[in-house]
Order: C-alpha cells, then sequence, then structure tokens
C-alpha cells in the first residue's frame, strides 16, 4: 500500500486506519504537542493560495485524509480506503478510543455557535467523553493567549479543534510551543457530515469544495507539465 501521495507538490499521508489510530495513540506518550490534522478538499483549494496553509500540513505530526476524492485523484481506489474516509474512520476510533482510556479534553472552536454543536454531537456520540474545558473565539487573533492559558491550566490529554483555515494554521505555527497538551486534534467540519442528515447547505458547499479542489489540482499539474510549477 501507498502510504504517501503527493498533490500540490506536497506529502500526504495515506496510512491505512489501524496504523493511523496507533501513530495516534503513541503521540501520548510524547513531551510535546503533536498536531493531528485532517485534510480536505477545501483545505487543499486554500493551500493553493496560501502559504500558511501549505506550511501548517507540513508542520502536522500525523495527516488524515477526510474527503474520498483527495485519493481518487492522487490514483488511490482501495474500497477499504475510500470507506475509511467517507466514514471518517479514523475520527470515530480515535475518539471512541479517548473514552475508554478515559482521557481528557478541551474543545476549540472559532465561535459559540460552532462549539456548542461539537458540545451537542459529542456528549450524543460519545457520552463518556471527558470534557475538562472548552474555549469560543470571537474573531481571528481574538483571545489566543486567553486560549493558551486555559488550554494549559485545564491540563487536558488533547484538544479537539474545529477551527477552519487558515485562522487555524497561522495560530499553530505561531503557539505550537505553547501548548501543554499532547494531541492536538484538527478535526475541521468534518463531524458534521457523519450526522444522519447532513444539511442541504453542507451537501451544497461539499460540491463547491469539489469543483474548486479539481481545478486547483487540474491548473497545478498544467503548470508542471510546462514547467512552471513550484515547491
Amino acid at each position: 500500500m501507498v502510504k504517501k501521495i503527493r498533490l500540490l507538490g506536497m506529502v500526504i499521508d495515506n496510512f491505512p486506519l489501524r496504523e493511523e489510530v496507533q501513530i495516534g495513540e503513541n503521540f501520548y506518550s510524547r513531551m510535546e504537542l503533536n498536531i493531528i490534522r485532517t485534510v480536505s478538499m477545501k483545505m487543499f483549494g486554500m493551500a493553493a493560495e496560501c502559504q500558511a496553509v501549505r506550511d501548517a500540513i507540513k508542520q502536522a505530526d500525523l495527516l488524515v485524509i477526510g474527503d474520498k476524492e483527495i485519493l481518487t485523484e492522487a490514483g488511490i481506489y482501495s474500497s477499504q480506503r475510500l470507506k475509511e474516509a467517507v466514514e471518517h474512520g479514523f475520527m470515530q476510533e480515535f475518539l471512541t478510543r479517548m473514552c475508554l482510556g478515559g482521557r481528557s479534553v478541551f474543545l476549540v472552536a472559532p465561535d459559540r455557535l460552532e462549539l456548542d454543536l461539537l458540545k451537542d454531537y459529542l456528549r450524543k456520540t460519545y457520552e463518556n467523553m471527558r470534557i475538562v474545558g472548552c474555549y469560543a473565539l470571537e474573531g481571528p487573533g481574538d483571545g489566543y493567549d486567553a486560549m493558551i492559558n486555559e488550554i494549559n491550566a485545564a491540563a487536558s490529554d488533547a484538544v479537539l479543534s474545529v477551527m477552519e483555515s487558515p485562522q487555524e494554521d497561522e495560530f499553530l505555527l505561531k503557539a505550537k510551543a505553547k501548548i501543554s497538551a499532547k494531541v492536538w486534534y484538527s478535526m475541521g467540519r468534518q463531524y458534521r457530515i457523519t450526522q444522519e442528515h447532513p444539511s442541504f447547505l453542507l451537501r451544497f458547499l461539499q460540491l463547491l469544495h469539489k469543483g474548486k479542489f479539481k481545478n486547483v489540482i487540474h491548473h497545478y499539474e498544467n503548470q508542471e507539465e510546462h514547467g512552471d510549477g513550484n515547491e
């Protein structure tokens, strides 16, 4: 199995689910913060235009593919891998193991509404999740120092984040060394897609991201073909 794929000049992890989960488990035994990022079509669309997004993808200790189109665009058609991406297998297994292991979590969101949605999802799906704190930002750059202080004071094992690019990317590039948790899991908004009946707006946005993602990839490939590509 191909464990690394290359898109937009970036190397992306493509580990099977069992190996992804084991890598994530190993992070808890390390001293420094380890970043797990869910990479989506939307993120790739931004990466083509924003260096901070590209840098943050490279900074991550584990990349988890969140959309099957990323796999197929890279020539990966394994039915098992596509199923794992569609069903967000890593997210479900990672959160389940957190509950079974009694690990504590701190929640981070870009606003109060998104924080409430995340808390509601976790309470319904992972009843035994130990949530020891949460923080909702009010705007770009607002409350970063206060958020870091609250995360460290809570002494959680992991941070679950639903911040989005490029806000989260710019934050982690500057703040990684200041955070005392063992794992920062950037879930994005993928958890919403696992709901039984995703909203029409959510499905529509996924189609828009898919179109932009394919255009960005094909544009990059054309540049490479004509010798104009940049790393």
